[in-house]
């Protein structure tokens, strides 16, 4: 099959695009260039601003078009527009949910309905515009479309180290700060579980939405599976971290509960996915390969969690 792909060299659309030369897929990217340009040399690449330059779409139709990188309709509309497939798989988010108090989320669940005027993505945005993004698929391409809501996803080559946080201090020395409940619930799908399903719905030529997440686990689990035997692991209850000033995601992973988020945690149901062939690596091979990648590239800084003069001062509190 010839597939073009939206975007392809960064994370998400990397994964895919590999996943979908080892099937033996012919792929094209369209991208501006700017992220990794050196990925994928042997590839027909289609250099242009998805906003600006979408008419160079039009040069063919398309067994099926992977959009790994729009996030507002501004984003969408011109790609729509001048697509001709008959099959386009667009990678959204559970962030498009509103109401996490009933447990774990259907793929029926309630959506955000804020309609967005300013086209800039934030924190509380970005679920309302994926929505936007949705029903403009929904209202032009119908039967055509496949919608895969992906939970936080994690691995190699993650650009928001979230879960590399963790990989990164639970191998290293000394106590580590750990934050709620042991047994509160945590949930993320690696980023190459969702590329090879992608690739499977897209020859399966499945439609309609699906949320994509692994089985959630216990953060006494992933502590646990993670630590490399040096960490000493000290937990901080939600009341200390919420008295002290912390925000939910400050530390990678943690919600305080409360009545908008009863579980900790923004958690989805994932049968129907499994169903369809959802495969899921395990939590240490996840671990191992996130950890070997920024020893490969040299990367020492992360971009998320809190300093360690930060953790070292709310170390010293509790354990004074």
């Amino acid at each position: 099959m010839k597939i073009l792909v939206i975007g392809g060299t960064s994370f998400v659309g990397r994964h895919i695009v590999e996943a979908l030369l080892e099937k033996e897929h012919e792929v094209v990217l369209f991208n501006r260039g700017k992220s990794n340009p050196h990925l994928f040399p042997q590839l027909q690449k289609i250099l242009g601003d998805r906003r600006k330059d979408a008419e160079k779409l039009a040069i063919e139709k398309w067994d099926a078009v992977i959009d790994s990188s729009a996030y507002t309709p501004a984003d969408l509309k011109p790609v729509l527009k001048n697509l001709k497939t008959n099959h386009y798989i667009f990678i959204s988010t559970i962030s498009v949910y509103d109401d996490f108090k009933n447990g774990p989320v259907r793929e029926s669940g309630s959506l955000f309905k804020t309609e967005v005027t300013e086209d800039e993505v934030t924190g509380s945005t970005y679920g309302p515009l994926k929505v936007m993004c949705e029903n403009y698929i929904e209202k032009t391409l119908s039967d055509k479309a496949l919608i895969l809501r992906p939970g936080i996803v994690v691995g190699p080559y993650d650009p928001t180290d979230r879960f590399t946080y963790w990989v990164m201090k639970l191998n290293g020395k000394g106590p580590v700060l750990v934050p709620g409940s042991k047994e509160r619930k945590i949930q993320w799908v690696d980023a190459r579980d969702l590329a090879e399903f992608t690739v499977l719905q897209m020859e399966n030529k499945t439609t309609g939405v699906y949320n994509v997440a692994a089985d959630a686990v216990s953060m006494e689990e992933l502590v646990r599976t993670l630590n490399g035997g040096e960490a000493d692991c000290v937990w901080a209850d939600d009341h200390f971290l919420l008295e002290q000033g912390m925000k939910a995601f400050e530390l990678p992973f943690w919600i305080p509960f409360s009545a908008e988020f009863p579980e900790g945690f923004l958690l989805v149901d994932n049968e129907k996915a499994k169903g369809a062939g959802l495969g899921m690596r395990s939590v240490k091979q996840s671990a191992q390969d996130t950890l070997e990648w920024p020893q490969k590239e040299g990367l020492s800084r992360l971009k998320t969690g809190i300093s360690e003069n930060r953790e070292r001062e709310l170390l010293n509190k509790i354990m004074k």
